[in-house]
């Protein structure tokens, strides 16, 4: 089934619980409180989400960035029935796409790395290469 990856402005507090609920991810956000859920999308600099042939979010990114030089992805998630097929390396590379070299010539590779926290490195490094 084919994936639609685009820039979402206004994604409503409902998709994003359900998508991240969905996830690993969602333990460590508030998904019982949809007003601070909507308040964290509204602040976010770019969303990028994955939408199936039916329009239904399976995967998004959220991301704050100076639009410059830094961008620091908040959020990457997949649901679990498309988690490994390579839903979450296409929402980075749309991300950063979106984002322009930032002043880099750095591969695509290394600016989705730069979007992420350390810790995410390694994990992503394995991801990509099963992908």
């Amino acid at each position: 089934m084919a994936i639609r990856y685009q820039r979402e402005e206004g994604l409503a507090a409902a998709e994003y619980i359900a998508c991240v609920g969905q996830t690993t991810l969602g333990a460590g956000r508030p998904i019982g409180n949809p007003e601070r859920v909507q308040a964290m999308i509204d602040e976010s600099d770019l969303v990028v989400t994955a939408r199936n042939a039916d329009g239904l979010l399976v995967g998004l990114s959220r991301t704050i960035t100076d639009w410059h030089w830094v961008a620091y992805c908040m959020d990457l998630a997949v649901v679990e029935g498309q988690q490994g097929g390579g839903v979450g390396k296409a929402l980075l590379d749309e991300t950063v796409r979106i984002l322009g070299k930032g002043g880099s010539g750095a591969s695509a590779a290394s600016r989705r790395r730069r979007l992420l926290p350390p810790y995410w490195h390694e994990r992503l490094s394995r991801l990509l290469a099963q992908a």
